[in-house]
């Protein structure tokens, strides 16, 4: 995707000075022509990538959504004061195409479709009600919440992840560096004797010598990759937090993760208005597990079919018992939106608590495997000289 600058003539014979972003320049052209606007100039401006800003503003983008739509405004006016005040390429695209589809009769939720990336099925779901209701104020508020929730959390856990993360990449750097520049000494050293080396000593000195034979090509390929790496930054970032979030230790942490946004979508859906089932199936697109998304799609088949949201919750391993039992009495009380904001947070604070406590846990066990793996290193080494009265024999 390219980011395109461009002049056009308005229906008012008024010169127009936008951005956009497009696949091609034919793209850019038509994109322009479907605003109703007569394009003079299409220029390349740069290539666009989905970095954290574009991502984060969408928080910005809902909150402010949110406070226009109290003001009694439609929804149409509220996108062109967002449009005047938005300095990003990709939103403005997204704000002037919103606009557009609108005007000619559409949906919003129907746009937004086309950026699954950005607008995820919770997202489009409570927009869909909002549009039905009118509800405008409430949904995007709502939306507004969810996205604030997930970048706090996701803030913590960077935070969290960033020592442990600097530590194991100093490590890297020197046991690599005894094993291309100390090693090697040793080895002048027992390379004209005789005497058998020990097992850890020969396979030590075999992964000295294979790095240093191909140190260079993984230097290059490193340096290669670096401006993917940073161009891509958020997406490596978030590979690395999903990777070590799924690591066996942080099992508890994950299912309080999953548990935490069920709850949360399933408190923000019925707020919105949406009948139990339909706030089922909403919260199962925030489930990235795949086994707890069966368990959550179990919940709302049998839901859907009559049974009590309780007893079908119960027969999966994805819900603990204490969530079972307060959805029992949310169910008898009639204060499922209460119960479920409840355990919202409960889940959230427990899952901050325990990731952060196994993230400082990690912190020692990592300091352990560095000094077992340095101490390997030294005892392949200097076991030789402890046989060296057989060597100067057999010299």
């Amino acid at each position: 995707m390219f980011i395109y600058s461009y002049i056009a003539i308005d229906f008012n014979n008024q010169l127009t000075y936008s951005t956009l972003i497009a696949k091609s320049k034919k793209h850019a052209f038509i994109n322009i022509s479907e605003r109703n606007l007569i394009p003079v100039q299409i220029k390349l401006k740069t290539l666009f990538s989905l970095d954290k800003k574009n991502i984060n503003y969408r928080i910005h983008f809902f909150h402010q959504l949110s406070l226009l739509s109290s003001s009694g405004i439609n929804l149409v006016q509220c996108l062109k004061i967002l449009h005047t005040n938005c300095q990003l390429p990709f939103w403005i695209d997204i704000i002037e195409n919103s606009i557009v589809h609108i005007e000619k009769g559409e949906k919003f939720s129907q746009y937004l479709k086309k950026h699954p990336t950005i607008f995820n099925d919770t997202i489009i779901s409570i927009i869909t009600i909002a549009e039905k209701t009118g509800q405008y104020e409430q949904s995007f508020s709502t939306i507004n919440s969810i996205l604030e929730h997930n970048n706090k959390v996701s803030l913590l856990i960077s935070k969290s992840i960033r020592y442990p993360i600097i530590l194991s990449s100093f490590s890297i750097m020197l046991l690599i560096i005894m094993m291309v520049y100390v090693v090697p000494q040793f080895e002048n050293i027992y390379q004209n004797t005789r005497h058998e080396l020990p097992l850890v000593t020969k396979i030590i000195t075999f992964i000295s010598s294979f790095l240093r034979e191909y140190l260079v090509y993984l230097f290059y390929f490193l340096l290669l990759s670096l401006p993917l790496v940073f161009k891509f930054k958020e997406k490596t970032l978030s590979l690395l937090k999903n990777t070590i979030i799924h690591l066996p230790i942080f099992r508890k942490s994950l299912q309080l993760h999953n548990l935490s946004l069920y709850f949360l979508t399933m408190h923000s859906t019925i707020n919105v208005g949406l009948s139990l089932s339909e706030c089922l199936k909403c919260t199962i697109q925030t489930i990235n597990n795949h086994q707890y998304k069966k368990d959550c799609e179990h919940v709302h088949i049998s839901v859907h079919k009559g049974e009590l949201l309780s007893h079908a919750m119960k027969k999966t391993k994805f819900f603990p018992d204490l969530s079972v039992q307060l959805m029992s009495i949310a169910e008898e009380s009639g204060k499922i939106h209460y119960f479920s904001k409840y355990l919202f947070k409960y889940y959230s604070e427990q899952y901050i608590f325990i990731t952060e406590k196994n993230l400082k846990n990690i912190e020692p066990i990592l300091l352990l495997l560095i000094a077992i793996l340095v101490g390997m290193i030294m005892l392949a080494m200097y076991l030789p000289i402890f046989n060296l009265g057989n060597v100067i024999t057999e010299l």
